[in-house]
């Protein structure tokens, strides 16, 4: 025996659930592959994701570019590469810092409220950031 719902039966609403439950997984199990990957081989991952994305969408501008920009990653790629380029990304982070770090000291001391906050979250933003990148090379090594 089954009952209606809404003009459905039992059945036809367990399959609606269970397709509803599929299809809003497939990006958080698309979203994961790369998670567990290091150096380049998670390098090529992502940029393999963004190929395919545009490839979905239609954009073969962009498709050609990451085309390209994936072929260049697989005949030049290196951990060592990597890491450098974290370590400078690192760098340039540490220099945003000490300059929002001036500029709240200049809201500080005219009191300005909001830039105060303003500027101590995008402190606390470049701190996670730099936290993030760091965890980056520490996977390198």
């Amino acid at each position: 025996m089954t009952r209606k719902f809404n003009g459905l039966s039992s059945v036809s609403t367990v399959a609606l659930a269970g397709l509803f439950l599929f299809t809003t997984s497939i990006p958080v199990i698309a979203s994961s592959n790369c998670e567990n990957l290091n150096g380049c081989e998670k390098k090529f991952c992502e940029i393999e994701k963004q190929l395919k994305i545009s490839q979905e969408k239609g954009n073969e501008h962009k498709a050609d570019g990451l085309r390209r920009a994936l072929n260049n990653s697989k005949e030049n790629c290196s951990d060592k590469a990597l890491k450098d380029d974290l370590i400078k990304e690192i760098r340039d982070e540490k220099k945003e810092i000490v300059e929002h770090e001036s500029d709240l000291k200049e809201a500080e001391q005219y009191q300005e409220i909001d830039k105060v906050r303003k500027y101590l979250n995008k402190i606390e933003e470049k701190e996670v950031k730099i936290n993030r990148l760091e965890d980056e090379i520490s996977e390198l090594e």
